[in-house]
């Protein structure tokens, strides 16, 4: 059984019309070396749609790299999807791109730093590997790929 840590919190979105929205972000030790970032989405109610009412099932998730986020409060990183990097004060920015554009989210440092020092209680850096259940054959592999 995984050992999961989350932490709910906020950040804006930039963009013509910038935004606050929720985040919570997941950390599982059975995937030791992978981030969820869950956007919750819209909760409707009666025909009505709340923009900050829904669960993070229904929203959009990104799986990224623990080492990515963490290289990120500090200096810039990434390439390709995402990009972390810090800014004054206190901030971090992530720059979610595609082809059809780039999603700036901006949050607090220290929610991302407190996050990240509860994942490493849970799974030291380094020790990932030894929780990581490895299929024993190339069969095994491939029965759980299909």
């Amino acid at each position: 059984m995984a050992d999961i840590t989350e932490l709910p919190t906020t950040g804006e979105i930039g963009g013509p019309s910038p935004r606050v929205l929720r985040l919570v972000l997941r950390y599982r030790s059975d995937d030791p070396y992978a981030v969820s970032l869950c956007f919750p989405g819209p909760a409707v109610l009666d025909g009505l749609t709340v923009e900050d009412g829904g669960s993070i099932e229904d929203g959009i998730e990104w799986t990224v790299g623990r080492d990515l986020l963490d290289e990120g409060t500090r200096a810039p990183a990434g390439s390709g999807d995402l990009l972390v990097r810090p800014e004054a004060p206190g901030r971090v920015r992530l720059d979610f791109l595609s082809a059809t554009g780039t999603a700036t989210f901006r949050m607090a440092g220290a929610d991302l730093r407190r996050f990240l020092d509860a994942t490493k209680e849970l799974v030291p850096p380094g020790t990932e590997t030894a929780l990581i259940d490895w299929p024993a054959t190339a069969d095994e592999f491939l029965s759980r790929i299909a």
